[in-house]
């Protein structure tokens, strides 16, 4: 009887697995940012699927899901991302679908993005490209300048 109770265990056990594992995947995508504390300076790369956010001082290249960069946030690298919101200091280079600069940014950077939104009072000094082809330019256009 021992072992029949244990196998039934065994099956009451695995039916709560498979709803454990729903919910790890649910709270995957809304977990909470990764946070870098403006007391913190990290030197080397970093590389993750989720979201970050830096308040501190990162010396080196940073790879996620979102980027955000706080007022005391400053990144010397490369920053890729689906979209990143600048509120410190960039040099360097930023990669991203969209790039948001708001009115504290700093951003002494090359610029490759799709939507780029510049607030007044941001400083800004690079090359902005597009990731996707233009569409293609009114032929006027050309004849008049």
């Amino acid at each position: 009887m021992f072992n029949k109770t244990n196998s039934s265990s065994s099956s009451a056990s695995s039916a709560p697995e498979t709803p454990t594992k729903k919910s790890s995947s649910p709270s995957r995508a809304a977990t909470a940012p990764s946070i870098l504390g403006s007391d913190l300076i990290i030197t080397g790369d970093i590389k993750t699927d989720g979201d970050v956010q830096i308040d501190g001082r990162l010396d080196g290249n940073i790879k996620a899901g979102n980027v955000t960069i706080g007022e005391s946030g400053a990144v010397n690298g490369k920053v890729s991302a689906n979209a990143i919101h600048i509120r410190g200091k960039v040099t360097g280079k930023v990669d991203a679908t969209t790039v948001d600069l708001a009115e504290t940014a700093n951003v002494q950077a090359d610029l490759v993005q799709d939507q780029l939104m510049i607030a007044n009072g941001a400083f800004f000094d690079g090359k902005c490209t597009r990731k996707t082809a233009a569409p293609t330019p009114i032929k006027g256009a050309k004849k008049s300048a």
